[in-house]
Order: structure tokens, then sequence, then C-alpha cells
């Protein structure tokens, strides 16, 4: 039987910035700007977001316990930033980087059962981003990634109908990233990962033979990622 990987996940700290301090903060053009802030709401918003710097640096440090320390407390604020504002894109990204920043770091410090709530806060957030800007390679990745962990958390938690969403939706968008990039070594694991989750959700065997075009694909280029090398032999035989 195939068992599915969850892999970790780790987010550049540069991928996204925080948004502009809100003393500082602007509308983008065509956008209509959203309700000016109380004295109180710039001072918690900026606090955010300084703190939300210090946990990129503390990440990138490898201090997982500060990071948590930082963002934990920032996040109701982050969330409010995003309601205050749901259109603001720039504010959704924010609010997906916090999440998933937290989410990898509570992974690092093995609190495993920690991920999945904060990945699926993070979905949407990070869906939003993407449609805005799907040439965005890193943002596309780290959404396709998210999916399949959660797909992932929900087969080891025998939840198959509701990993299936997460399976779809992850391989939609590795297909459509392929399209542009074919020689994406990540949107071709992605692929081969969504392929064995909707195969373990559903049963379908027809998951299981689109499954292995694309994984004869990442052993002949040998770009099979860990987590997928275990399903590539069970699948195609031992290299």
């Amino acid at each position: 039987m195939l068992k599915s990987a969850i892999t970790a996940l780790f987010l550049s700290t540069s991928m996204l910035a925080a948004p502009a301090m809100a003393q500082d903060a602007a509308a983008p053009a065509g956008q209509a700007a959203a309700p000016a802030l109380t004295p109180e709401q710039a001072e918690a918003q900026n606090k955010a977001i300084a703190d939300f710097t210090a946990a990129q640096q503390a990440q990138a440090a490898g201090n997982h316990a500060e990071v948590i320390a930082k963002l934990e407390p920032a996040l109701p604020t982050i969330r409010e930033i995003v309601a205050r504002d749901p259109g603001n894109v720039q504010n959704a990204g924010f609010l997906a980087s916090a999440l998933t920043i937290t989410a990898n770091s509570q992974g690092a410090l093995g609190k495993i059962d920690a991920i999945p709530p904060l990945y699926k806060e993070a979905a949407p957030q990070w869906m939003k981003v993407y449609e805005a800007d799907k040439a965005n390679a890193g943002v596309r990745n780290t959404l396709v990634a998210i999916l399949v962990n959660l797909g992932n958390f929900s087969l080891t938690q025998q939840d198959k109908v509701g990993a299936k969403p997460h399976f779809e939706q992850a391989l939609a968008i590795a297909k459509e990233g392929r399209a542009s990039d074919p020689a994406n070594a990540d949107l071709a694991n992605a692929e081969f990962s969504s392929l064995i989750g909707l195969n373990q959700a559903t049963g379908e065997a027809s998951f299981l033979e689109a499954a292995k075009p694309v994984g004869t694909e990442l052993r002949e280029k040998g770009i099979v990622s860990a987590a997928n090398k275990p399903a590539v032999d069970a699948i195609l035989g031992a290299a």
C-alpha cells in the first residue's frame, strides 16, 4: 500500500514583504482606500509588522522558538488587518506568510499537530495571492505544497473525503504551472504527489495510472523528491 508523505515546507523569508507601516501605507492604483486607522489600530499594525520582520530574521537563523514567540501574539492583529480590507492582496500575503512561517517553526519544534490548522487558514490567503500573480513561482509552489500537505494530513486521519479537494486543487495548479514551466522539478513532484493522493483518497486506479508516466519522468530526469521516492519505487519498481 502506498503511503503519503508529509513534507516539510520552508517559505523563503524574502518571498513576500510585509505591508508598509500604517502611517505610510497607500492603496494600490484602482483600489479604494481602506478605512482610516485609529491611532490604536495603527500602533498595533506597526507592531505586528515589526514582529513579523523579527520572526523572519529568527527563522533565517534557525531560532524557531523565537519565531513562535514573535508571531503567535501578532497573528490576531494580522487577521484584523486582512478583515478590514479583504480585497488587499498584499495583506492576504502578509497573513499567509505569517501563518506558514508559524506552521513551519512549529513543525521544526516537533509540534506536528499544530501545522494543519495553520496551513488550512493560510491556503485561501495564498490562493488570493496566486490568483493575482500566477507568474510568481514562489507563491505557486508554496500553495501547491501546502495543499498537498493538507491532503496528506487528512489521509493520516482517515479523512479521504476531506483529502480529495486539497489534492484536486494541487493537481490543477501543478498542471497549470507545468504548462508554462515544464522543467520545474517542484511542480512535477507536486503533480505526482497529487495523483498518488487522489488515488488514495478515491481508490480510483486511473489516478495511479496517470502517476506512472510522471514518476517515470521524475526518475529519468533524476528529480524525484525524497518524499516521493518510496511511492515512485512502489509503482515503478526499485531503480
